[in-house]
């Protein structure tokens, strides 16, 4: 052991540089590999860049037209209802196989490209429901819709049912602070 003793020291630090450098390289694969969401010159984000918000898809479009986009999206949801299914048994299936005693590499690939055929109906199906409600608004309405849609804001427009009561729960948020200015 005495041998060991002395040589501790650098066996430990090899081993705390192997793990820092391997989790470099994690980070610089993941930024590698995942692609940026799509952004406009502007900044704003664009379709396709994931994160779409019906409810602020919704208040965006004319007040005359929110009724019959909200109808028109619940009727498109539950005819996409069969492929969410598909979506939760092939996520059940690569589940099974991840636990199985023996690792079924061909099985899990199979399981997986099910998962994106079924991923990539489920996104054509909302595209088109999407598509159906924009398709009579003026460019204006439309561009507006769907920035609000794809924003990466927050605030009461976003959140499920809507404005929160400033009293709820016993607390008062006032309108505005000494300074005259309202709060943010």
């Amino acid at each position: 052991m005495g041998w060991f003793a002395g040589r501790r020291f650098w066996i430990v630090l090899l081993v705390v540089s192997l793990g820092v450098n391997g989790v470099l390289a994690g980070i610089l694969a993941q930024r590698a590999l995942t692609p940026a969401a799509p952004v406009q010159e502007t900044g704003r984000y664009m379709p396709g860049s994931g994160g779409f918000n019906p409810r602020a898809f919704i208040a965006a479009l004319p007040e005359d037209s929110q009724e019959a986009a909200r109808v028109q999206l619940r009727e498109g949801l539950r005819g996409m209802r069969p492929l969410f299914g598909e979506m939760m048994a092939s996520r059940r299936e690569m589940n099974r196989l991840l636990r199985a005693e023996e690792f079924d590499e061909a099985a899990m690939l199979a399981a997986m490209a099910q998962m994106r055929a079924t991923r990539a109906r489920l996104d054509a199906s909302g595209e088109a429901i999407i598509l159906d409600i924009v398709a009579d608004l003026d460019p204006d309405t439309r561009r507006a819709a769907l920035e609000a849609a794809y924003s990466p804001r927050r605030g009461p427009m976003f959140r499920r049912g809507g404005p929160r009561s400033e009293h709820r729960n016993g607390h008062h948020r006032p309108e505005s602070q000494e300074g005259g200015e309202p709060r943010r």
